[in-house]
């Protein structure tokens, strides 16, 4: 599928690249070609002036600027005048360079040669004569086959190095590409996992419901608790994959608002205060500096939610949580620490990686989805922030998010 669509994408860049490169050199030829006989036109201009001038002083030898420009005086019949200084060339040729157009520049071309002219008349001695004027186009004729030879050569070597740039050009960009295929695919696939696991275990406590019609409720407690429990992860899990699913696509907006960040904190850990106590732990507030945050308050609770969570779900009996707030170069940095199992150094970057787990025994556990952190650090880049995670000393993890206060 790739190699198709490189190669497409290739031919692509070549052409496009070809295309420019041709338009380039036409422009470049015609306007090279349109200078050079605008100067010989100028030239068979000016010395039409000084033919016309001559004559008028009766005067049939004629000199002109421009030495490659030749006149020839024809009588009102188109004839030769005998006294007309003309080389034996243009005697012996005088078939093919006779006018056909009066007052009009044109082309002639015989054998090899060509001659850029003009004819017009004029008073010699009380009499309406025709004056031919001829400029050799030669050497420009030449240049200009040159030039053409230059870029059909340079065509040939250009078109290949257009097929070498589009082919480096594609790979850079299938690089992406395939990065956000592969990320796609192993999306997918993990979610799938993610999935199949708790309706298997839902089915099975089912079946096994089924299996005794006859026992009341309260007999299959276990087997129904076990599929309810499952029921819900699978029910966080689907959410989850929404809102990543939504915030990929640019579907949720963020609605920012002035928020008191110090009280929003107090108000999401209340009740992780409250479980703790229960599961012999510790929830506690730090240092606490009143601020006014510029955030989306529903989703700023949403990351408080899955740091606290997080925290709570992965630290032992007697563990301690703690929360800050404070400002820090006019940012604001909420720190969640806790010593309990901490992360391993390499783990630091791929924890806000969808569906990572460090231990998925005790993930399975928690009832983790490996996607909390992931939906945080989203959270986290449409404020304009930064979330980071350290190792705590002597053991657990700090979670900090730095979020700009305007």
């Amino acid at each position: 599928m790739f190699k198709r669509l490189k190669l497409k994408l290739t031919l692509i860049n070549s052409v496009v690249f070809f295309i420019l490169f041709l338009i380039f050199n036409i422009v470049i030829y015609f306007y090279t070609k349109s200078s050079l006989y605008s100067e010989v036109d100028r030239s068979l201009s000016i010395s039409r002036k000084i033919t016309e001038m001559s004559l008028q002083n009766n005067n049939v030898n004629l000199s002109m600027l421009d030495p490659r420009v030749i006149s020839i005086v024809r009588d009102n019949k188109g004839n030769i005048l005998s006294d007309t200084h003309m080389p034996i060339f243009y005697k012996s040729n005088e078939q093919y360079i006779k006018p056909v157009k009066i007052d009009q520049l044109y082309d002639v071309k015989f054998r090899r040669f060509s001659f850029r002219t003009i004819a017009f008349s004029a008073e010699l001695n009380d009499k309406t004569v025709m004056v031919q004027l001829l400029r050799n186009t030669n050497s420009e004729k030449e240049f200009m086959d040159n030039i053409l030879k230059i870029i059909i050569l340079g065509g040939g070597i250009i078109f290949l190095v257009c097929i070498s740039a589009a082919g480096f050009l594609a790979q850079r960009t299938m690089v992406p590409i395939v990065s956000a295929w592969q990320k796609q695919k192993q999306f997918v696939e993990d979610a799938s996992h993610e999935m199949r696991t708790p309706l298997t275990i839902i089915q099975s406590q089912l079946q096994l419901v089924f299996q005794k019609p006859n026992d009341k409720i309260i007999e299959n407690a276990n087997h129904l608790g076990t599929a309810l429990s499952e029921t819900r992860r699978l029910s966080k899990l689907i959410y989850d994959l929404l809102t990543l699913a939504r915030s990929d696509s640019n579907v949720i907006e963020i609605e920012k608002k002035s928020v008191d960040i110090a009280k929003l904190i107090k108000r999401v850990a209340e009740p992780y205060i409250e479980i703790s106590e229960i599961e012999h732990k510790c929830v506690k507030m730090g240092e606490m500096e009143s601020l006014i945050l510029n955030c989306d308050e529903e989703r700023i609770h949403q990351l408080l939610v899955i740091l606290l969570d997080n925290a709570l779900k992965y630290t032992y009996e007697k563990c301690n949580i703690e929360i800050n707030v404070k400002k820090k170069d006019n940012k604001c940095s909420i720190v969640v620490k806790d010593d309990g199992i901490g992360i391993k150094e390499e783990e630091k970057e791929l924890i806000f990686e969808r569906f990572y787990r460090g231990d998925k025994s005790r993930t399975r556990e928690t009832g983790g989805t490996g996607l909390g952190l992931s939906i945080a650090k989203w959270i986290v880049s449409k404020h304009g922030g930064i979330i980071r995670a350290e190792k705590n000393h002597p053991r657990g993890t700090i979670i900090e998010v730095i979020i700009p206060v305007n």
